[in-house]
């Protein structure tokens, strides 16, 4: 049967998985804001901006420069004409040297631009301190109106040659000559073309000297690790959504399609110990209410008017086979049936953390070794159920477990019980559980949220449907908690009625029946 993911993104299930994997969005956040603040604060050269600005104001005569300047209104075309003559040759070789750099550098640092709408020239340059940028400014800026103002001169000096050699030509008319009036018109030209020299000149000037900045234009510290944590916030949203989806454990019910149905969903609880099974005793209201669920769906599978007996188990350890083998035997006790609590888990055996009476007592190793007899290994534990200690630790364990011996012993703890429980290891770490699966009714396979991989799942259970032909359930351990009226019970566990209890041996149903009206006491005696 192949498992497979819900592929539904709905917002909900977006937001629980980003809940849920919150650590790794912190982290990546954290990650990419660290490091963005190591690259403002150690590694990133600051960047410093200047700008100088040349104004244009065109004078009111005609033009003479020969169109070194614009001669007509000031337009924005007119400002592309000459931002163009910034890339002159003359202009760029006098500038770098002016600015101690070169001319390649200087064509990559500076940038001359419009400035605005009016008829202003922007020299904007870039660089790692504040003084060098405001020196390649000033120093392109001042370079581009010299090369205009030369060029208007050397445009216009020519005439004034010329009429100045007319004017010294006609110097020898005299006042009262006729010809006087030539001569004043050319003296009046000439003051002209010099007037003009001076406005033309004149009409390109640096206007704004650049000033060393104070603060940097890169990095934007603040800006930059706002975009940081963006950045580092979005990422590890992407992370935890594509992990989510590759990653093969269980959460909770993602999962629209297991090998076997699902029983019951066991809340987590707080008051679970470490490195320990959680005990009936300390199981909250909410965990006990489940276990009275499943063990009401159990007695519901029971086949025939015999013992059931039901074998726990996961894929690996840690999955809470323990648990749940130890208060589903306590819950189908305190429901008034006579249970056995068998630990088979001879290689890591944890029923007797549970249960303290278990310690130092006769265990099953001893009764397949012939040892001991089941009925001195047999101890109440709690009122209606008693238990058999896993024993001292045996290397043949699979042999064991897989003897006749032990089919016996099942065959026999039937006759004087109702529900045989039996913690059986984990599936995939050794083949005991396999072993003991044909002495079994119904298998539970115990999958922790969170921890269970899907794959091995599968695999534990196609290996006990190899080993024995019985049902097999899921219990997944460590589910959301239940929330609403009451737990919302009648949603997350079935709840079923119970079967007539079976005709016991005498001698066994007096040893319960002793139990049951001495209060409940337990001990370390042996049911007999």
């Amino acid at each position: 049967m192949t498992q497979h993911k819900n592929d539904n993104l709905d917002l909900a299930r977006i937001m629980s998985t980003l809940a849920s994997r919150w650590l790794v969005i912190a982290a990546c956040t954290f990650i990419v804001t660290a490091a963005s603040v190591g690259y403002v604060k150690g590694i990133a050269k600051p960047v410093y901006s200047a700008t100088a600005l040349v104004t244009y104001s065109q004078p009111d005569s005609n033009n003479p420069t020969g169109g070194v300047l614009p001669s007509t209104n000031v337009t924005r075309e007119n400002i592309g004409t000459l931002i163009g003559a910034t890339g002159r040759l003359s202009v760029v070789t006098a500038a770098a040297k002016a600015a101690g750099i070169t001319p390649t550098e200087l064509r990559r640092s500076v940038t001359a631009r419009p400035y605005g709408e009016s008829s202003i020239i922007e020299f904007a340059a870039k660089a790692g301190t504040a003084k060098r940028a405001a020196d390649r400014a000033n120093a392109y800026a001042d370079a581009f109106v010299l090369d205009r103002q030369r060029g208007a001169a050397t445009a216009i000096d020519p005439l004034i040659k010329v009429q100045q050699a007319q004017v010294t030509k006609l110097g020898t008319i005299k006042a009262e000559d006729p010809a006087a009036g030539v001569k004043v018109q050319a003296q009046t030209e000439l003051s002209d073309l010099m007037r003009s020299r001076t406005l033309w000149t004149n009409a390109i000037q640096v206007s704004n000297q650049a000033q060393p900045a104070i603060d940097s234009i890169w990095p934007k510290t603040k800006l930059t690790i706002f975009a940081a944590l963006l950045v580092g916030f979005g990422l590890g949203c992407g992370v935890a959504l594509l992990t989510d989806k590759v990653d093969r454990r269980l959460q909770d019910d993602e999962w629209d399609e297991l090998p076997a149905p699902v029983l019951v969903r066991v809340p987590r609880t707080r008051s679970a110990p470490k490195n320990a099974p959680l005990g009936p005793d300390r199981a909250d209201s909410m965990v006990a209410d489940a276990f009275a669920a499943l063990g009401a769906r159990i007695l519901v599978d029971r086949v025939g008017d015999g013992a059931h007996v039901v074998l726990v188990t996961s894929a690996r350890s840690g999955e809470g086979k323990s648990t749940v083998a130890a208060n589903l035997a306590s819950a189908l006790a305190q429901g008034g049936r006579r249970v056995i609590l068998v630990d088979a888990d001879m290689r890591k055996p944890t029923q007797d953390k549970v249960f303290p009476v278990l310690v130092g007592r006769p265990g099953l190793s001893q009764v397949l070794t012939g040892v001991t007899q089941v009925e001195s290994a047999l101890t109440l534990v709690q009122s209606n159920l008693a238990a058999v200690a896993s024993g001292p630790r045996q290397s043949n364990a699979s042999t064991l477990l897989a003897s006749i011996g032990f089919k016996n012993l099942i065959d026999r703890l039937q006759n004087i019980c109702e529900v045989v429980v039996i913690d059986a290891p984990p599936v995939l770490a050794v083949a005991d559980a396999l072993a003991m699966a044909p002495c079994a009714h119904q298998a539970l396979i115990c999958a922790r949220v969170g921890q269970s991989d899907a794959e091995e799942l599968e695999m534990t259970f196609d290996r006990l449907a190899g080993a024995a032909r019985l049902t097999q359930a899921i219990v997944l351990v460590g589910t959301e908690r239940p929330t609403g009226y009451g737990y919302d019970g009648e949603d997350l566990w079935p709840q079923a009625g119970t079967a007539a209890n079976p005709a016991l041996p005498a001698s066994v149903y007096a040893a319960f029946d002793n139990d049951r009206h001495s209060g409940g006491e337990t001990g370390t005696g042996a049911v007999a």
